[in-house]
């Protein structure tokens, strides 16, 4: 038996172009996983309404994250391929691994399966890049993966692990990348995307119990790594939250980021924040924090705000996933 390492990533717009971009979001929003509901209304709201102004809106904030840092190309992208270079390098356990994004660029999920077919897997073991579980995430990779999978009539036989939170190895990085930065007088944010509370309230989305226990693992190691310079304390909050009419409307997971950093920048504190929730920066960590949410932080009157970038494709990440969370995962 031969087994190969399926690695799926959200996805991104494949150039700056205006299609491209429209490409992205008519896949990413137009899955009914991002809504949580299916509806013919909302595809035809996307179609006709949102996407042919929202396009143009998404374009001007790409376009200067690029001219502001100075990217040659999308930056989830560029860290995703670093990522799977180095796992290639260092793992050995697989007979092929593959890298494929859930909308917008290439390689696709059906490019990836397509490819392990001409290496002759027969078993493919499939780990979303999300360490959170979500039906809006890991759940909607997996489904993504299963469903293309019929489509093209993969006949290999294909296991899922869901979510890596858990794993040790996970929250001492990510401490590890916040300690580099912070300081006795900062207050840590750490901040996960939001979506309605409808899901976990009454479809029983894990979520939320897992966003809570990633803080609580965080700062279990910051403390230890950080010593002094961290209180102990961190306030978890969620970010990302779409303006009404944009999706399905109800109440959204809290606290907000926008609010505590208003309240923070009243108060006069420095602020470090932190997206555990990604593992490869994006327009939702790079121009939302750099730009938009610590513009109202420092509008209030903040004094300082440090963003923790993601891993990436850290050294001392690939070595913590290669050596401790991909063997202790388990694909059923």
């Amino acid at each position: 038996m031969s087994t190969g390492l399926l690695l799926v990533q959200l996805g991104s717009p494949a150039s700056l172009d205006v299609n491209d971009i429209e490409t992205y979001l008519h896949q990413f929003l137009g899955d009914w996983h991002t809504t949580g509901k299916k509806s013919i209304c909302w595809q035809l709201l996307l179609k006709h309404v949102i996407l042919p102004k929202g396009k143009f809106t998404s374009q001007k904030k790409y376009q200067d994250m690029f001219a502001k840092n100075n990217f040659k190309e999308m930056p989830l992208v560029a860290y995703s391929s670093e990522f799977l270079a180095a796992v290639r390098k260092e793992y050995a356990n697989y007979a092929s691994i593959q890298l494929a994004y859930q909308y917008g660029c290439a390689p696709s999920i059906g490019d990836a399966l397509q490819q392990f077919e001409k290496d002759g897997i027969d078993t493919v073991h499939v780990l979303p890049l999300y360490p959170q579980r979500a039906g809006v995430t890991t759940q909607a990779a997996i489904d993504n993966v299963l469903d293309c999978a019929k489509a093209i009539g993969f006949k290999g036989s294909i296991r899922v692990a869901n979510g890596f939170y858990q794993c040790e190895a996970w929250a001492r990085e990510v401490a590890k990348s916040i300690s580099e930065k912070i300081e006795e007088d900062d207050t840590l944010l750490v901040s996960f995307h939001s979506f309605q509370t409808w899901r976990v309230e009454k479809a029983g989305d894990p979520y939320r119990k897992d966003c809570e226990q990633s803080i609580a693992s965080i700062t279990k190691s910051l403390k230890e790594i950080a010593g002094n310079r961290f209180s102990g304390n961190a306030q978890l909050v969620y970010q990302s939250k779409y303006k009404p009419g944009k999706l399905p409307s109800g109440k959204w997971l809290g606290p907000s980021l926008v609010e505590t950093l208003q309240k923070l920048g009243q108060q006069k504190k420095p602020v470090v924040v932190v997206s555990p929730v990604f593992t490869a920066d994006n327009l939702e960590t790079i121009y939302e924090i750099d730009d938009e949410v610590s513009q109202v932080y420092y509008n209030a009157g903040g004094p300082r705000l440090k963003r923790i970038s993601c891993l990436n494709s850290r050294e001392s990440w690939i070595t913590a996933f290669v050596n401790e969370i991909l063997p202790a995962l388990k694909f059923v």
